[in-house]
């Protein structure tokens, strides 16, 4: 038998709290436009993530994306995912200078 989900549990998914994780950068190394980073969230590592900042519509944000692998349709899925918050990136970012220099 097949599970529905109702209209109230799709809409309480959609407003999901953001959640503000225990990060620690782990490694990071510079190339020309991209930093790779190593995350350990809430005790999980993440090898081959990827920080950066780019300009969009509404201004500069910035993003950590993480590890995947191209599927036979030739789209990319993730490997992992992390929702992070304004906080945790603010968080990733200081560690990440820290680390650089």
């Amino acid at each position: 038998m097949a599970l529905k989900k109702t209209t109230e549990a799709k809409a309480a998914k959609k407003q999901e709290e953001v959640i503000n994780h225990q990060i620690v950068v782990k490694r990071a190394k510079e190339f020309d436009d991209v930093i790779l980073i190593d995350l350990q969230v809430n005790g999980v590592m993440l090898y081959g993530c990827k920080y950066g900042t780019y300009q969009g519509k509404n201004g500069e944000f910035s993003t950590v994306n993480f590890p995947s692998r191209q599927g036979k349709d030739n789209k990319w899925y993730n490997h992992c995912y992390v929702k992070f918050s304004p906080d945790d990136i603010e968080k990733i970012e200081e560690q990440i200078e820290s680390l650089l220099g």
